[in-house]
């Protein structure tokens, strides 16, 4: 595979001319090469590539060999957000992403409570804040026309917003309203003075969250194992899991143990503002302890704001609709600098979600700070989504050596002038929105993911969405705004070598390389010519993590 910008190479490992091969895959075409390529793998790793014409010599009975028939062979794919416990769960719940109004959503719910009289809480996930107009909050009696008599709670398709019926705020003792101790969450109150049932942020949903039966071990493990089938199905050898803790952790090893983790993890813990900084400490002494192959925990992940639809996310000017609200940081500023400073110190990874260009200041303002502290290292800390940042910020990452890591199919929210992000973001700042192109012309490190549930897994529609989005600004086709596409070879790094970079891994993942793990995907075609518009029609036709095949169509 051709070595894109952003991908400096390690050393590979060192491996003997001829030892045992496993695997041979044979008849494969590589991207951007002419001719038919084979790739010899041995255990885990891969031995060599080279002409189809000069496989034969490492072969022998014990090989298996895979006919290739000429299709596309790619280093696995990484998604660099992820929340792969979060969306195995959201498999076992009622979906919400197709509603294309509230009565429509009303009509979904009656049907799955209809279907399901066993359950004592109906769950859902995925709807869109397109759904309720400018002046219409997301109200408990809607649900409660539907479902009167068991409690609901429905999750924004974003995971920040929550709404419930009157039945759950009930339960959770938060009818007559309730503060949640984060100035980032609310618990948003009807014009009656009663909790709405509109919950922002997790404390808030939180509230309502813990009075919910959770699901068994043996249940969660079936959605996981469920959601690692779907996964390897769209060519996905690695995720970054940006909602980490202990019994995730577990969870994973025990699953690694077992030989049933057939997808690269890797964990940041989850730091929360009042979190007990001595937990980081342990954190990082574990990750020394416990280096795996399959599950790296070698950092953290923060929340500095919110998102844009829920006017949660820290702006360094007003929303767009004269209420003056700019957002709200997330943590004590002090708090902020120094649970960062501490991970640092402890040579753990960062990874802050910011959205809002304050929120991507605050991160910025907070990394060099643990910087002068600390002093200079290879740290790679991430910024999160980066959906606005102001211009004066741009070269800001490239100086401290931080990566932005952007989803893609986020796009899709700015683009879609029914969701209120295009309208709270307001024109002016319009042009900074999702900036890609920009970023990489200042000399920013990028990574590539999805978001999971929150958005659609497909790496190959993250592709093409990274190539054929269009621009913010809809007033006119000639317009000024920066053309914030990535080309094709850069939308594809995304996803390998600037993801293995990312992770601390480009030693080993993402190229087909001697001495690289054998974590290698074919498609049905090669995605790198023709039209980018039709990336994702191309269908992953097996997948190999580690020299295991783990999925074939």
């Amino acid at each position: 595979m051709r070595r894109e910008r952003g991908a400096q190479r390690a050393a590979p490992v060192l491996l003997n001319r001829m030892p045992p091969i496993n695997v041979l895959l044979r008849n494969v075409s590589l991207a951007g090469q002419i001719g038919r390529y084979a790739i010899a793998i041995s255990g885990e790793r891969i031995v060599w590539v080279g002409p189809d014409r000069d496989a034969s010599s490492w072969q022998s009975t014990a090989t298996r060999v895979i006919d290739g028939s000429g299709m596309l062979a790619l280093p696995g794919l990484t998604d660099c957000h992820f929340h792969l416990h979060n969306g195995a769960r959201a498999l076992g719940v009622l979906r919400l992403e197709d509603a294309q109004s509230v009565a429509d959503l009303q009509a979904r719910l009656a049907a799955y409570a209809a279907a399901n009289p066993h359950l004592p809480w109906l769950i859902g996930r995925g709807w869109r804040y397109r759904l309720f107009s400018p002046d219409q909050l997301p109200d408990r009696r809607l649900l409660d026309a539907v479902v009167p008599d068991r409690p609901v709670l429905l999750t924004a398709f974003d995971g920040h917003t929550a709404w419930a019926n009157t039945a759950a705020l009930q339960i959770a003792g938060i009818l007559n309203g309730a503060e949640t101790g984060n100035p980032l969450s609310t618990v948003v109150l009807g014009a009656d003075g009663l909790a709405s049932g509109e919950l922002r942020e997790a404390p808030a949903m939180d509230l309502v969250r813990r009075c919910i039966p959770p699901p068994t071990e043996a249940e969660l493990r079936d959605l996981l194992r469920r959601a690692l089938r779907e996964l390897a199905a769209l060519g996905l050898t690695c995720v970054h899991n940006m909602d980490g803790d202990e019994a995730q952790r577990a969870r994973y090893r025990e699953l690694a143990a077992a030989g049933e983790l057939t997808l690269r993890i890797r964990l940041p813990l989850s730091v929360s503002p009042g979190t007990d900084p001595h937990r980081i400490t342990m954190w990082a002494a574990d990750a020394r302890r416990h280096p795996h192959p399959f599950i790296q925990t070698d950092a953290v992940k923060l929340f500095v704001d919110g998102v844009v639809e829920a006017k949660t996310a820290l702006m360094l000017a007003p929303y767009a609709d004269g209420s003056g609200e700019c957002g709200v940081a997330n943590y004590d500023p002090v708090e902020f600098v120094d649970l960062i400073t501490r991970a640092d110190a402890a040579g753990l990874q960062v990874c802050v979600h910011a959205i809002g260009d304050g929120g991507v200041r605050q991160t910025l303002d907070a990394f060099a700070a643990a910087q002068r502290t600390n002093g200079r290292r290879d740290a790679r800390h991430l910024v999160e989504h980066a959906e606005i940042v102001d211009p004066a910020d741009l070269p800001r990452f490239a100086a401290l050596g931080v990566i932005a890591s952007v989803q893609p199919v986020h796009v899709d929210f700015g683009i879609d002038q029914a969701n209120p992000w295009w309208r709270l973001v307001g024109r002016q700042r319009l042009r900074y929105g999702f900036p890609w192109r920009d970023l990489l012309r200042a000399g920013a490190r990028m990574a590539l993911g999805s978001d999971w549930p929150v958005a659609d897994p497909n790496p190959l529609r993250g592709m093409q969405v990274a190539c054929t989005r269009g621009k913010l600004d809809f007033s006119s086709p000639e317009s000024d705004f920066p053309d914030q596409r990535l080309t094709m070879a850069e939308a594809l790094a995304g996803y390998t070598t600037w993801a293995a970079y990312a992770g601390f891994r480009e030693h080993e993942l993402g190229h087909l390389d001697a001495g690289y793990l054998a974590d290698v995907i074919l498609l049905d075609r090669d995605i790198t010519v023709g039209p980018p518009d039709q990336i994702a029609t191309a269908q992953v036709m097996l997948t190999m993590v580690g020299g295991k095949v783990v999925f074939t169509r």
